[in-house]
């Protein structure tokens, strides 16, 4: 069976959203403080699709932007 739990997302800054999730959840995925994590964002279905990078080494690049994400995405007005 699927474990669940509710959260509720808190303002992070002045323009950002932030949810917390369950260390259990991430340590069982392998994710760790250097892990590199990847969304999606799925307009169709409304969902994010979240996927785990394995743990950066100092020599690696840095992630490419997606450029076409980058102009859909904006910021959360001030409240």
């Amino acid at each position: 069976m699927a474990k669940k739990a509710s959260r509720k997302f808190f303002l992070f800054g002045k323009y950002s959203l932030a949810l917390l999730l369950p260390k259990k959840w991430l340590t069982e995925l392998g994710a760790d403080r250097k892990t590199t994590v990847t969304l999606e964002y799925d307009h169709k279905k409304k969902r994010i699709i979240v996927k785990f990078s394995p743990t950066s080494s100092p020599k690696s690049k840095k992630p490419k932007k997606d450029k076409q994400l980058d102009e859909t995405w904006q910021p959360i007005p001030q409240i």
